[in-house]
């Protein structure tokens, strides 16, 4: 009986303790504000990212991202899937078999999803650098894709009475 008051006596002190520091506003959340001239730009695997919150090391994570305008980065994945918001300039993203050319313009306030471990290409069209705003519940990366195979030019025959040389070949 003594251990049951002692065990109810400890509960009620704790109970107590937290509504005291509920009582006086003791909130461990944090309201956060950033201006535009405080985010701290970096180079992330040479790209020009900002994060405003979390890691990006180790995820998850918000950041900005910025592209710059008229510049075709080479095909690329991440190993996680990533989410995106445009807030400037406007974006085209195409996987492999895709025309970019016919890629859906991306303006600000436009949202996409790209799955981990899918080649793409992210390009920001020409005018105005791009600005995205991108979130993982995983770490950033940026791994090389594989460049679409370009078509091959077409082979030229010999016409008629052609003097062209077979290829070379050597012994």
């Amino acid at each position: 009986m003594h251990s049951k008051i002692i065990v109810l006596a400890f509960a009620l002190a704790l109970g107590g303790a937290f509504l005291a520091g509920v009582a006086v506003g003791k909130d461990a959340r944090q309201a956060k504000f950033v201006t535009r001239e405080e985010v701290k730009w970096s180079d992330v695997q040479g790209l020009r990212m900002a994060v405003l919150s979390g890691d990006i090391d180790k995820g998850p994570y918000t950041a900005l991202l910025q592209l710059k305008a008229g510049v075709e980065p080479p095909w690329h994945s991440h190993s996680n899937d990533y989410e995106a918001v445009e807030l400037a300039g406007t974006t085209r993203h195409w996987m492999r078999g895709e025309d970019g050319a016919k890629a859906k313009k991306m303006t600000p306030g436009s949202y996409w999803a790209m799955p981990g471990g899918v080649d793409h290409v992210s390009v920001c069209d020409e005018g105005v650098d791009c600005v995205l705003v991108i979130w993982q519940r995983t770490r950033f990366d940026a791994l090389p894709g594989k460049e679409p195979a370009r078509a091959a030019a077409p082979a030229i025959s010999p016409g008629k009475g052609s003097t062209a040389a077979a290829p070379h070949t050597r012994k």
